[in-house]
This record gives structure tokens, C-alpha cells and sequence, in this order.
């Protein structure tokens, strides 16, 4: 009988110890712990298990803050910037391999591929608020250089660079509403006030169990299976950080960003193929 007791005794206290979650399996957890609560619950298990539901959605709310802010949601107005300056550059480019004896066209663009590109158009590894930083600068030389009319004489991508420039800076938060950056540890703090949440709800059922009868045990454990399921185990995860684990779970398939050193080739001379050129 002592056995029997100690054993279960041991099995309540590792369901009333807080645990660790992915904040992706919160809502999951919750939902399923509403599912398969016992019949017939007190008002302190009630008022427990509604706890847990809440805290589920406030891992949610920071998780959807992170998301509208996060390096996928500025992927493409990143990757649209980056490809309006390659189209500069390499329009650019383009018409200053021209035959020097057909046009002074050629001179020119390479003389304002210079004066912008000095480098090339090292882009690819700077981050969406460096790259708006960088926009920024270069869209105000073209103005106070007054390079816009010589640009406009050559190629035509201006205006694609400041749509593109002004979608990254509301994007970035630089421009249009305000964006609510979540605070560093939300996230943290909101799974492991879950994780606790659990916990409690799990000492609400423990008052009710009948250590020496192992129906009360099996309703028990049954009623907090999801625990069993998305708690995080084994030293390597129970060591990351939410952020880590949210890198190693939700590995995104990220596009390739266009690379914006590769020369621009067009199909023709032509300005049915080329839209950039316009002499």
C-alpha cells in the first residue's frame, strides 16, 4: 500500500511542478486540457482551468506582435528594395556597355554608376532597417546632387525606388502607424506564466485524488494528458530559449534574396524588352 501511495504521490507532484512549452503549442495545450477536464468541476478548478485558457491567448497575442514584425513579414518589402536598386544599377549598367561612338549615353551612365555605386550595390547582407538607413541617403543625393534629371535622361527606375522605399520605411515602422515592438522577454514571460497557470489547474485536480485508489489516478493523468505530450523534454530543448526554439521549430523556407552585384542583361536595346532605357 505504501508503494502504491508514494508512487502515486510522486506522479501528482511532477504534474504540479510548472514545466516548459513551446509558446506554439500554448493554445493546443489549453484547448485540449478544456476538453478533457473531468466532469463535474469545482469552482476553484473552473476558475483554474479558465486561467489557463487565458494565459494561452496572451502567448498568442505576443506571438502575433513578433510575426507582424519579424524577419519573414519584412522579407518582401526588404527584398523589393534591394531589387529596385539592382534595376538602377544595372540599368545602368546596361547602357554603359554600349558602344561609346553610338551616344553619350554610355559616358554618362557609368559616370552615375560611380557617383551612386562606388562598391557595387553591396545589399544582400544588410538587415531591413540598415537597408532603409542606406535608401534614405542615396534618394537624398539623387535630390540635393540633382541627379534625378540625369537619371531620368538615361533610365526610368526612380519611381520604382521610392514605392519601394516607402513600403520598407512602414515596413521598418519609420513611416505610417506605429509599430508596438514586443518587449525582449513578452514571450518568455507569457509561456511561463502559462506553464504556471498549468500547474495550478493541476493542483486543483490533486486535491480531489484518492492516493490508494488508481481510478482516481488514471482520471487524473487523463485529464492532463497534453501536459504529458507538449512539455519540453530532454536537456538540449529544456535549455533553449523560446526565441531559440521558435528558430529551430519554425524554420521558414526563405526565398533567395536577389543578388544586387548581378549585372542587369537585357533581352534587347530595345524599350519593349527594356524598360529602363529610354534613349
Amino acid at each position: 500500500m505504501f508503494d502504491q501511495m508514494h508512487a502515486a504521490a510522486t506522479t501528482l507532484a511532477a504534474y504540479m511542478s510548472p514545466v516548459r512549452f513551446s509558446s506554439r503549442h500554448c493554445a493546443l495545450v489549453a484547448r485540449l486540457l478544456a476538453a478533457h477536464a473531468p466532469s463535474g468541476l469545482t469552482d476553484d478548478q473552473r476558475r483554474a482551468l479558465d486561467r489557463v485558457l487565458a494565459r494561452a491567448d496572451a502567448v498568442d497575442e505576443v506571438r502575433k506582435e513578433r510575426q507582424r514584425v519579424s524577419a519573414p513579414a519584412l522579407r518582401e518589402p526588404h527584398n523589393a528594395m534591394i531589387t529596385a536598386w539592382s534595376a538602377l544599377y544595372g540599368a545602368l549598367q546596361a547602357v554603359a556597355a554600349v558602344p561609346r561612338e553610338l551616344s553619350p549615353a554610355p559616358a554618362e551612365a557609368e559616370a552615375l554608376a560611380w557617383t551612386l555605386f562606388p562598391n557595387g550595390i553591396g545589399l544582400a547582407s544588410v538587415d531591413a532597417a540598415g537597408l532603409w538607413s542606406l535608401s534614405r541617403m542615396l534618394l537624398e543625393r539623387i535630390e540635393e546632387e540633382g541627379l534625378r534629371p540625369r537619371l531620368a535622361a538615361i533610365v526610368n527606375p526612380v519611381n520604382l525606388l521610392e514605392s519601394a522605399f516607402a513600403t520598407l520605411g512602414i515596413a521598418v515602422g519609420a513611416e505610417g502607424p506605429l509599430v508596438r515592438l514586443p518587449a525582449k522577454r513578452a514571450l518568455f514571460e507569457a509561456t511561463a506564466a502559462f506553464s504556471f497557470a498549468v500547474a495550478a489547474y493541476a493542483r486543483t485536480l490533486a486535491i480531489g485524488v484518492d492516493e490508494t485508489e488508481r481510478e482516481d489516478l488514471e482520471r487524473f493523468r487523463a485529464a492532463l494528458a497534453s501536459v504529458d505530450t507538449y512539455k519540453i523534454v530532454g536537456r538540449s530543448r529544456a535549455g533553449l530559449s523560446d526565441e531559440e526554439l521558435e528558430e529551430r521549430d519554425e524554420q521558414d523556407s526563405e526565398p533567395e534574396t536577389p543578388e544586387p552585384d548581378a549585372p542587369y542583361v537585357p533581352a534587347s536595346d530595345d524599350p519593349i524588352d527594356n524598360p529602363f532605357v529610354t534613349t
